[in-house]
C-alpha cells in the first residue's frame, strides 16, 4: 500500500510543518517522505489535495450506545465506514453496550477489533459497576488492558462516591467521563420552554445540568484528578466551566455539534429526529456555545452519535428514543454553524483535544509514523443523501439538507478511504 497526498496544507498548531503547503507520502502504513513536491512513483495512490487541509486523524470522544452491539442499529463495520465519511480515524465506544465494558475481555474486544478501513475503536471502560453508580468497577485492571477513559453513562448522584471515584482515579491517571445532569430534574422530552409549555411536553430545565456542572466542578476542586463533561448544551454550565478551568488543568468538556446548530424551535412540530438529550435549548445557548468555540475554551466537538432505526424514531413523539445518527455530518454541523472558525481551532476541537483529554501521545508528522490522517475543506458544500448515507441508521435532521465543509478521505495504515458522500459535494 503506497500513498500520495499532493498539496494539502497541513495543520497542526504547536508542530513542524503547521501552515505549511507540503506532500506527504505513505508506505506499508507508514509516513515515508515529506516535502514540498514530490515524485509520484509507479502503483501509486495518488491524492490531489490542492484545497485541501490536512492534520493528525479526527478522535470522536462520544459514540453513543446505539452502536456497535446492537446491530438493527449499526454494525462495526458501518460504524467504521461512518466515522471514515465524517473524517475520524478513531472513535471513542461508550460501555453501555449490550453487554457492558467493564471486563479484560470486552476491553480487548473493542480495542482490538480489525476494520477493513483502519478505523480504531477506542474503549471507554464502565466507571461502576453495571454503571449503577454506587460501586467501583475494576478500573485498574481495565485500564491495564487498555481502556483510555471510563464513563460513568448516567449521573453519579451520590457526592461521597464521586469524590472517592475521582480520587481513586488518579492511580489509573485517567479521565472520568461523568453525565452531569440531574435526573430527577431531566425527566422531560424537550427543553423546559415556551414550546414545551405550548405543545404540553414536560421539560428539562437548563438548571438539570447547571446545578449538576457546579456540584462536580466543586467535587475536581477538592479531589485534583481528570474529569471530562461531555455534550454540555446550557449558556450558564459554559460559564462556570469556563470560570473553573482557570484553576482546574484536569477539568475539560466538550459540545456536540449539533447543538451549535438547533433551539426548541425545532421541536415545535414534533419532529421526533430532531429529539436528543440533551435538548436543543434557547437561542441564548446556541449564541453562547458558539461563542466559547470561537474563544478556543472548548476542549472537544462530538457527533454524539446514536444511530437508531424508525422502530425507535419513526413512532409517536413521547415514546421515541433520543438521539441522531451524525457521525458523517458532525464536521459539517460545525462549520455550517461557524463558518469563520479557524482550521487551527478546528484541528484543536477534533484532533488535539481529544487526545489531550485521554492522555495520548501527540501525533507528529515525520518518517516511521503511522499514517493517520484527515484530509478536509471548510469551504466545499455538499448535501448528504440516503444514497450514500453510511450508517445503518436514518435518524439524521441533515439528509437532503447543504452544508458546509466537506472531509475529503482518510489515511489509516489500510490506505487512503475517500468519503463516498464526496462525489455530491460541490465548491
Amino acid at each position: 500500500m503506497q500513498v500520495l497526498i499532493q498539496n494539502c496544507t497541513w495543520i497542526q498548531p504547536g508542530e513542524p510543518h503547521s501552515g505549511e503547503t507540503i506532500s506527504i507520502r505513505i508506505k506499508d502504513g507508514k509516513v515515508s517522505e515529506i516535502g514540498h513536491l514530490l515524485t509520484p512513483e509507479n502503483n501509486e495512490n495518488l491524492i490531489d489535495a490542492t484545497g485541501y487541509f490536512a492534520s493528525p486523524g479526527w478522535i470522536d470522544l462520544k459514540c453513543g450506545n446505539g452502536v456497535p452491539s446492537n446491530p438493527q442499529n449499526e454494525t462495526a463495520e458501518t460504524l467504521s465506514l461512518a466515522a471514515a465519511a465524517g473524517g475520524f480515524t478513531s472513535v471513542q465506544i461508550s460501555p453501555n453496550q449490550k453487554t457492558i465494558i467493564q471486563s479484560v475481555e470486552s476491553v480487548s474486544y473493542y480495542r482490538n477489533f480489525a476494520n477493513e478501513n483502519g478505523i480504531r475503536f477506542l474503549v471507554s471502560g464502565a466507571a461502576t459497576q453495571n454503571l449503577q453508580g454506587n460501586k467501583m468497577a475494576e478500573i485498574l485492571t481495565l485500564a491495564e488492558a487498555g481502556a483510555v477513559s471510563f464513563s460513568s453513562v448516567f449521573p453519579i448522584t451520590n457526592a461521597r462516591f464521586m469524590t472517592n471515584l475521582l480520587l481513586y482515579m488518579q492511580h489509573a491517571e485517567a479521565v472520568l467521563i461523568h453525565s452531569s445532569w440531574d435526573p430527577v430534574l431531566a425527566t422531560g422530552q424537550i427543553h423546559e420552554g415556551l414550546v414545551s409549555h405550548n405543545r404540553g411536553l414536560e421539560g428539562i430545565p437548563s438548571l438539570a445540568e447547571e446545578i449538576m456542572v457546579e456540584r462536580d466542578i466543586s467535587i475536581l476542586q477538592y479531589t485534583g484528578g481528570k474529569l471530562h463533561v461531555p455534550c454540555v448544551s446550557a449558556a450558564g454550565s459554559v460559564a462556570k466551566l469556563f470560570e473553573a478551568k482557570k484553576n482546574l488543568p484536569g477539568l475539560s468538556y466538550s459540545i456536540a455539534a449539533h447543538q451549535l446548530l438547533f433551539t426548541e424551535q425545532e421541536l415545535d412540530s414534533f419532529q421526533t429526529v430532531h429529539k436528543v438529550f440533551p435538548p436543543y435549548r434557547l437561542e441564548t445557548d446556541r449564541q453562547a456555545l458558539i461563542d466559547a468555540v470561537k474563544a478556543g475554551e472548548t476542549d472537544a466537538i462530538v457527533s454524539d452519535h446514536n444511530p437508531l432505526n424508525e422502530d425507535f424514531k419513526v413512532i409517536e413523539f413521547g415514546n421515541a428514543s433520543f438521539g441522531i445518527s451524525s457521525l458523517e455530518t458532525t464536521y459539517s454541523a460545525l462549520m455550517t454553524a461557524i463558518p469563520d472558525l479557524s482550521p487551527e481551532i478546528q484541528v484543536n476541537l477534533l484532533a488535539s483535544g481529544p487526545r489531550k483529554i485521554l492522555g495520548l501521545e501527540t501525533i507528529r508528522l515525520e518518517p516511521g509514523a503511522l499514517a493517520d490522517i484527515t484530509i478536509f475543506s471548510p469551504d466545499k458544500e455538499w448535501i448528504p443523501t440516503q444514497k450514500t448515507w453510511q450508517s445503518r441508521s436514518l435518524n439524521s435532521p441533515f439528509l437532503d439538507r447543504p452544508l458546509k465543509g466537506v472531509v475529503k478521505g482518510v489515511v489509516t495504515s489500510t490506505g487512503y478511504h475517500p468519503n463516498p458522500h464526496l462525489a455530491e459535494a460541490h465548491s
